[in-house]
């Protein structure tokens, strides 16, 4: 199925890499079909483009790898309205906001997307008791910058 979007033109998907949120994404509850791109120049970041409205699209990226500790404990009804059977089903992504210069990024802990990859479905999580921030810098100053 050809796509259109703001950030990418025109794009060709396939129907099985489309990711279903029942419950649309907080703020963005009417819109229920998305598609993860993969651009290998912009990693480790990634895009949740919408289907159904070209300007939709969030930039992603995987919170492990630029928060080691990072702990994602699915509430058992997620677990169920994803279906998820095995960790290895599971593809967690933080939504990124790019204030001004990328060094400046920030990504959303609180809130989390889950996809169950085999299900291709989908749904932002607000985890509860968290001392995550909806807003915790990716890129820490180097020394130099914080003298």
């Amino acid at each position: 199925m050809i796509i259109h979007t703001s950030r990418f033109g025109e794009l060709d998907i396939q129907e099985q890499e489309v990711i279903r949120f029942e419950q649309g994404i907080p703020g963005f509850e009417d819109l229920r079909r998305f598609v993860l791109i993969e651009v290998p120049d912009h990693e480790p970041f990634s895009y949740l483009q919408c289907i159904d409205d070209s300007e939709v699209s969030f930039i992603v990226t995987d919170p492990f790898e630029f928060f080691a500790d990072f702990e994602c404990e699915l509430p058992v009804p997620v677990v169920e309205d994803l279906k998820i059977v095995s960790a290895e089903q599971v593809l967690v992504r933080a939504i990124v906001s790019i204030h001004g210069e990328l060094e400046s990024a920030t990504a959303n802990l609180v809130a989390p997307v889950i996809i169950n990859r085999a299900e291709r479905t989908g749904k932002q999580v607000v985890l509860a008791k968290t001392s995550y921030a909806t807003r915790h810098a990716l890129f820490q100053p180097s020394e130099s910058e914080s003298k």
